[in-house]
């Protein structure tokens, strides 16, 4: 096998390497966010190792482009609102379907359907499919999550959610998490529209 030959091998196995790698980030993220049965908790927050220290996330409705919580302190208080037994979204069970992801060097752009079954406390079940698209970089510690946006998509109202789901504590008293230049509004979230 000629030098080149193998140079191209070498840059092949890297493509394969990264694209299973990406798959494998956005893969725990959706399954630490699942949870609300068999005693799991939904959002846990090891979810957000899957991001970097200067992450974004914007769902449409809620945040204005761009002014999505960034950052590890506002993603993380961001986060701690929404999600656990005693947090207003209990239960969540989501993944990705036709997923296509783009590597350029050190960054790639992945874009998927996602799937969720949510409940929201006080609101009936519902499904959503909704455009997922990841801005990933390349880290010392791999792959991770510098930019993640929720699209909205199409919502499906479902009459109840069975199974072996927690018994919920009464809801905590929480804070939401606003952008410095002005209130979001939960109820425009892509799961409420």
């Amino acid at each position: 096998m000629s030098e080149s030959e193998i140079e191209i091998l070498r840059a092949r196995v890297r493509e394969l390497e990264d694209l299973r790698e990406i798959h494998e980030v956005w893969f725990r993220f959706h399954r630490l966010t699942t949870g609300g049965f068999n005693g799991k908790q939904a959002g846990k927050m090891e979810a957000l190792e899957c991001l970097t220290d200067d992450a974004t996330i914007e769902v449409q409705g809620l945040h204005q482009p761009g002014k999505g919580p960034r950052g590890r302190e506002q993603v993380t208080e961001y986060w701690a609102y929404w999600f656990g037994d005693a947090g207003p979204l209990p239960y969540v069970f989501q993944t990705s379907v036709s997923e296509q992801i783009e590597v350029d060097g050190d960054t790639a752009v992945q874009v998927s359907n996602m799937l969720m079954i949510a409940l929201l406390r006080g609101q009936p079940p519902i499904l959503t499919l909704s455009e997922r698209i990841n801005h990933l970089v390349r880290t010392p510690k791999g792959w991770r999550i510098s930019r993640t946006t929720l699209d909205g998509g199409f919502i499906v109202d479902l009459e109840k959610i069975r199974g072996p789901l927690n018994e919920l504590p009464e809801q905590e008293q929480r804070t939401l998490w606003t952008h410095p230049e002005g209130a979001d509004d939960p109820s425009r979230a892509a799961f409420n529209l």
